[in-house]
């Protein structure tokens, strides 16, 4: 599989044995330049026994496997805090109207609605008692697989820069078999596949891009399978915020590859990034590149290790990064 740029896209992929690391790891990501888009966990036992036809004994059977079912990653906290979560707002909007398909799909949430209702609870009581009931399915999802060997986490990479910080990333979190591998090259196979079950007018359009709908209720476009559409619209925003910062690159003849690997070896200071007319978007993911690298000196500073750095570096990066994010 290739981008738009005509590079081949890969993932890093790690397993973790424990949600404190696997969550730790995700935090460093999310700060260094990487987007929630681009972080794929493992799905359910019950999804990954629909998709593949059977189930598993081992996350390493998985890890390489890029059919397997994969979910997008939400907040922990997210599911403990119903007045914050999507299902608060489900809850607090339409009130019993929107219970209804809630309470229709039957099993454990039902049965909290239910209980609830009955003792006379509303609203929010009702919002946090569903919440409960996910935090619970989250707490067994979590340790499903770790009695089977720990917790998959895919970091979509888009160049060679990508791909060694994930791998610093992961490693520093105690991720096992961290390594990357190539998205599979079968899109006339996934196509054909897809133009055999599409439904109805299945062809889809979003920010000029066209993706497909299929009758597994799965979404396909760039020889790729997503879960959901928000899904597939998040990998479509990547794509274009990608290509606008290599059209700022190329704009103001910087080589797109160095500035995202090295850039200290591009702008010198942060004074000199800022001075230029990239978007701040770029600015700060640049910032947060540049932040990484000057993390990692300290790092092997502290080790012992003969690596020339300034000490006031990273405090300027920090302070260029709240500037653009504060306004002054």
């Amino acid at each position: 599989m290739v981008d738009t740029q005509g590079r081949a896209v890969r993932e890093a992929v790690g397993i973790f044995h424990s949600e404190e690391n696997l969550q730790a790891a995700i935090d460093d990501l999310l700060t260094n330049g990487f987007d929630r888009a681009d972080l794929s966990l493992l799905a359910s036992d019950e999804a990954v026994r629909e998709k593949l036809g059977h189930g598993f004994t081992s996350v390493t059977e998985l890890e390489d496997n890029t059919a397997v079912p994969t979910t997008a990653y939400i907040a922990t906290e997210s599911l403990g805090d119903a007045q914050g979560s999507v299902i608060g707002g489900l809850i607090y909007v339409g009130a019993l109207a929107a219970l209804i398909p809630i309470v229709a799909s039957g099993g454990a949430i039902s049965a909290a609605v239910l209980a609830t209702t009955i003792a006379g609870g509303t609203g929010g009581v009702i919002g946090k008692a569903i919440a409960r009931v996910l935090g619970q399915r989250h707490a067994d999802h979590i340790e499903s697989q770790l009695r089977k060997g720990g917790l998959l986490l895919w970091v979509r990479t888009w160049d060679e820069s990508d791909e060694n910080r994930a791998i610093r990333i992961l490693t520093r979190y105690s991720g096992d078999d961290v390594h990357v591998h190539g998205l599979p090259d079968e899109q006339q196979a996934l196509e054909a596949h897809y133009a055999t079950n599409a439904v109805g007018d299945a062809k889809l359009h979003y920010r000029g891009e066209i993706y497909v709908r299929s009758n597994d209720r799965e979404y396909y476009a760039f020889g790729k399978v997503f879960p959901s559409e928000d899904e597939i619209k998040a990998y479509i925003d990547r794509r274009i915020y990608l290509e606008l910062m290599h059209t700022q690159f190329n704009d103001h003849h910087i080589d797109p590859e160095r500035a995202l690997a090295d850039p200290s070896g591009i702008f010198e200071t942060p004074d000199k990034l800022m001075a230029t007319t990239m978007p701040d978007n770029i600015k700060i993911e640049l910032l947060k590149r540049w932040a990484f690298d000057e993390r990692e000196l300290e790092i092997a500073s502290d080790e012992g290790m003969p690596e020339p750095r300034s000490g006031d570096r990273l405090q300027e990066i920090n302070l260029a990064i709240s500037e653009i994010e504060t306004g002054h």
